[in-house]
């Protein structure tokens, strides 16, 4: 029902920053997975989120990067050794990334009138958001902020510790991504949520042909 128009996002994505695209696709992958251990059931009982939300939300979080000035989006420096006025630039466009993407899946839900796109659109919006405050954009906390925000927090992290990037050659291992992670449980992090998700990743220490799943994965939508 909603595969056709998350594929041809995605395909924008890809054509603007194949990086981006694989990053989002690991998360994406990461949360089936998960979603799949509880039986698809993870999400409904608390908060009415279906499986097909939690994943479109991972597919699609960072769609709105797609608008980030090329010179930032493709840079290789890291941030310590950025000019000033670069690093201004970075950081206002990483704290904007996450209206953008809402922004984005907003302009389509206004188009369709499905609640589908809307709820999305809240869950990738606040995918910076810190538990105990203080995050980005709209600076909630708690459980003010939606339940597939607060999930998708935790593997949008723990995917950017383990990948290499543009600007970090060198990627974190996944047990001293999740021990980072653990140490940030209630502040960051959603401490029942980041639990179960840290019980569950060492179940997953490698990613199939990411291409492949996800042809498999939208025929689900």
């Amino acid at each position: 029902m909603y595969g056709k128009e998350i594929q041809q996002f995605l395909n924008d994505l890809a054509w603007v920053d194949d990086v981006t695209y694989y990053h989002s696709l690991r998360v994406a992958y990461l949360m089936s997975v998960f979603a799949d251990t509880l039986e698809g059931k993870l999400l409904i009982k608390q908060a009415w989120v279906t499986r097909n939300e939690w994943v479109a939300a991972g597919l699609l979080h960072d769609i709105g990067k797609m608008r980030w000035p090329r010179e930032i989006l493709f840079s290789t420096e890291q941030l310590s050794a950025m000019e000033s006025d670069n690093l201004l630039e970075f950081w206002r466009c990483e704290i904007e990334h996450p209206l953008e993407s809402e922004k984005f899946i907003l302009d389509f839900y206004q188009k369709t009138g499905n609640r589908f796109w809307e709820r999305i659109a809240k869950g990738v919006a606040g995918h910076h958001e810190n538990y105990s405050g203080g995050g980005y954009p709209y600076k909630l906390k708690g459980t003010d902020i939606p339940l597939l925000a607060r999930g998708l927090r935790i593997f949008d992290r723990y995917t950017t510790m383990i990948e290499v990037k543009r600007y970090r050659l060198q990627a974190q291992e996944p047990e001293s991504a999740m021990k980072e992670i653990r140490g940030l449980l209630g502040y960051e992090f959603d401490p029942y949520w980041g639990e179960r998700i840290l019980e569950f990743l060492p179940q997953t220490q490698s990613f199939p042909n990411l291409d492949d799943w996800l042809t498999e994965e939208l025929k689900k939508f």
